[in-house]
This record gives structure tokens, sequence and C-alpha cells, in this order.
């Protein structure tokens, strides 16, 4: 192993991350370093790259937190794996461990949280530094470009569907039909759901059918008329960042609905007291999956049950792949390809 690594560096906010040779990280206690071999593209790395967000740490800085790859360096005091080992790099980096969200099953919405790539150097480089015991291992005959989306697009879906807290037969819709949305159908229909789409890409709404959503519906076509007329949704689930959808979600919800929060339009919300009251709808907030549900998902597509749709980038157009998620002009998870 070298001294030296590759990486893809932000500089300053809509500037081209600069390919940098920069030490290779070296392992603390309790730490693990990986060699990257593939690292998804997230929504969250667009905010923090068009300056939507602001890194908390002094630039340039290395971004990216769906990353996979093997252990090559274990720091003192390591027990929990070995060289080899093939793990997956998620956005959380850390948590206190203590306070009572941790003790309770919901570490993420510790007030403490660190997360890869904002408060520690993240995944778009050869090497990663994590530590040990927020180390998630992947299954040796997952495909690692489709492991990789897993570890925050995949488990923000994950998590969002069991708030949705799904019974058989209800009545599910997805708003937008990106990268996230295509991971809430499969694990709706895994709940026994009948499962609607809602989006403004014709030809996402056909690859939403043929991974298995019962209905297509336009964003922009009577999509509250034909959500009522299925019954009224009894989970809404928004992956769209769009003001327009949470509109759509209130005045499609059934009596006692449901409605998941995962996207973050630029916009405010706004909504009638009334619109909530009457009906007992229920708002949740829904963001990064626990350790606990990324386990849970790496089994369910080790089975085949969850599959990524990815499409692979070499790691040296990763400026390229950047523009193209800004212009949304993606199916699918963009994944870069480290080897």
């Amino acid at each position: 192993m070298t001294d030296t690594m590759n990486a893809a560096m932000m500089v300053a906010p809509n500037e081209p991350l600069e390919f940098r040779k920069v030490p290779v990280p070296v392992p603390g206690p309790g730490q693990i370093l990986v060699k990257i071999e593939a690292c998804g593209l997230c929504h969250t790395d667009l905010h923090f790259w068009l300056g939507e967000h602001e890194i908390p740490r002094q630039l340039p800085a290395v971004l990216g937190h769906e990353g996979v790859g093997r252990v090559v360096k274990l720091g003192q005091g390591v027990t929990q794996w070995k060289e080899g080992q093939r793990v997956g790099v998620g956005y959380v980096y850390g948590t206190c461990g203590n306070c009572d969200q941790c003790l309770t099953g919901y570490e993420t919405h510790c007030a403490h949280v660190q997360c890869t790539g904002v408060n520690a150097e993240g995944c778009f480089a050869e090497y990663a530094v994590l530590r040990e015991d927020w180390a998630t291992a992947i299954p040796d005959d997952l495909d690692v470009a489709e492991a990789a989306p897993l570890l925050c697009a995949g488990v923000a879906a994950y998590s969002a569907v069991r708030k949705a807290a799904l019974e058989p037969g209800e009545l599910a819709v997805i708003f937008g039909a990106g990268g996230l949305g295509t991971y809430a159908i499969q694990l709706a229909k895994c709940c026994g759901a009948r499962v609607a789409v809602v989006d403004v890409s014709d030809e996402k709404l056909s690859h939403a059918k043929k991974i298995g959503a019962d209905y297509a519906i336009r964003a922009d076509r009577n999509a509250c008329e034909e959500i009522r007329n299925l019954g009224g949704a009894d989970a809404s689930l928004n992956f769209a960042p769009v003001a327009a959808s949470w509109r759509q979600m209130i005045e499609s919800a059934g009596a006692r609905g449901r409605l998941i929060l995962v996207s973050l339009p630029n916009q405010q919300l706004t909504f009638d007291a009334a619109e909530v009251i009457e009906s007992g709808l229920r708002v949740m907030g829904s963001a990064d999956g626990t350790r606990q549900e990324l386990r849970q998902l790496m089994g369910l597509a080790a089975e085949g049950q969850v599959r990524s749709v990815v499409e692979r980038v070499p790691f040296a157009e990763i400026n390229i792949a950047f523009q193209r998620l800004a212009a949304g002009d993606v199916n699918g998870r963009l994944v870069l390809d480290m080897r």
C-alpha cells in the first residue's frame, strides 16, 4: 500500500472537484482503514457541492458517504473486523451512544451525530477511515456497485417505509420515481401494499411499473383525483424535492393517512390546520436509517428482494456525474467505480 492516494476534493461551492494526491489516512484507536471500490453519488453530496448546505469544516474536503470496500488496516483495539473483509461506509460516521435517542433505537436523531463527508473525510478517495462500530458488513455475493447506494439512499427509503407501517392491501403512494423512490416501491411491495407512483417523467413511471408499481400517475394530470379514485392514500412517501408534492399528499390522503417526508424542497410547506385535524393525518419526517435497519436491508438485498438500479461511472468522471445529478439526468443511482 502506498503512502498517498487520489482524492476528489471540494475546494469551493459550485466549483469542479479537484483531484489531488493526499496522504492515506491512518486509522486511530477503534477505527478501520478501507480501500474504496465503489461509491454512490447522493443528493446530500449535491446539496453541499452546490453550496445549499455549508460544510462544518475547512475546505478542501472529501465528500461521499456511500462507499464499499475492503478493510486493509486495523486501528488499535479493533476487534469486530479483520483485514480483507468487505464493509460499507454510510452517512452516519458516529453518535454519542449515550443520549436518550441513542439508547432507545433512534440513534440517527442524536444531537451529536457526525456524518461521513461532512464532519469527517468521505469516500470520494481511494481510502477512507471509519469507526469500527459504524461499519456495515457487505455480503461478498452482492455486487459492489449495487451495494453502495443501499448505504444511504436505500436505507433512507427503508426507514421511511418502516415508519409508514404499511399493512397488506393498503395503498402506498410514492411521490418521485428517482433513486429513493425505486427502493421504496420494492420495499412497499414487500409489505404487501398496493403501490402507486407519482412523477412527471413517463420514462421513470414506465420503469416504476417494471419493478412492481401497480399504478403509474402523472403528477401534472389530475394526480389527486386518480389517487382518491383508488380509495385515497393510506401512506404517502415524498421523495420529490418540490413543494407541489406536499399539496398533493395532503389532498389525496385517506382518513388517518400517514405522510412521510424524506426529500428536502427549497420552499416552505404550508397547510390549513383543518386539513390535518379533520382527517386525522399523521405527518412524520424521516432521514437516514439506523445500523439495524441497514443490516436488515442488506439481508433483503442479499436475498434478491431489493435490487439497486445503478449506472457505473469512472471515478475520473465525477464532475460530469455531479452535473448530471444536478440536471436530473439520472435513472436510478450513479455509482463511481473506484477500482
